[in-house]
């Protein structure tokens, strides 16, 4: 039986998706963060920019450091991946991102995934949901290639009301454009979150490693 990748929409932020693992990615120019990146930050009360400050983090594209998640989140860990210059961006390289995130998931025995698309804003994903659709594509070849049959995926990706319905459909026809059974893409997931006034549990309390 081939592995199953479910992806869907949800217009909850990265920390408060229940799944296993958030995935944010940052260029080399976001200072203060942004996104998915910018929130995590937010939630870590800064650790991220001490670690970019501090040289313990880099942005430089196919750098990635895992994280340990306080209790602010919902997930148990973080993966923060450079994404390298803004001006070297565009829909190949959001692929090959996408890709490789979703690679270093599949090692670290991770299935139910969340994650920010990877360098591409809220109003800009409809151009690049072939590239997020493509990436995924990729990863399921390579799990294939190491017999990784059987296995079920849910990735979802965070992203704003605002934006959320044409994404979502753009989103459907990419991942309908490969006729493939164990690739599909689900309905949007509109739920209402009201973050707690907890920021985390301050800097010491996150580990961190190289995935």
């Amino acid at each position: 039986m081939k592995p199953r990748f479910e992806l869907v929409m949800d217009s909850l932020p990265l920390d408060a998706l229940e799944v296993e693992l958030v995935v944010a990615g940052f260029f080399l120019e976001d200072r203060p963060l942004r996104g998915g990146a910018g929130r995590i930050d937010w939630r870590l009360c800064g650790l991220i920019s001490e670690m970019l400050a501090s040289g313990d983090l880099e942005a430089q594209r196919g750098t990635a450091l895992l994280v340990g998640a306080p209790g602010a989140f919902s997930a148990s860990r973080i993966m923060l991946v450079g994404l390298g210059s803004r001006a070297d961006f565009g829909v190949a390289v959001a692929q090959d991102l996408m890709r490789d995130a979703m690679q270093r998931c599949i090692s670290l025995g991770v299935h139910r995934i969340g994650l920010a698309p990877l360098g591409i804003a809220s109003d800009d994903f409809v151009r690049h949901a072939v590239a997020v659709a493509g990436g995924v594509a990729e990863a399921i070849q390579g799990l294939e290639a190491l017999g990784g049959e059987g296995d079920a995926f849910e990735i979802r990706l965070s992203v704003p009301e605002q934006g959320i319905d044409a994404a979502s459909e753009a989103l459907e026809r990419a991942v309908g454009a490969f006729e493939d059974h164990e690739f599909v893409a689900r309905p949007i997931a509109r739920r209402r979150h009201s973050p707690s006034p907890q920021r985390g549990d301050g800097p010491g309390a996150a580990a961190h490693s190289r995935p």
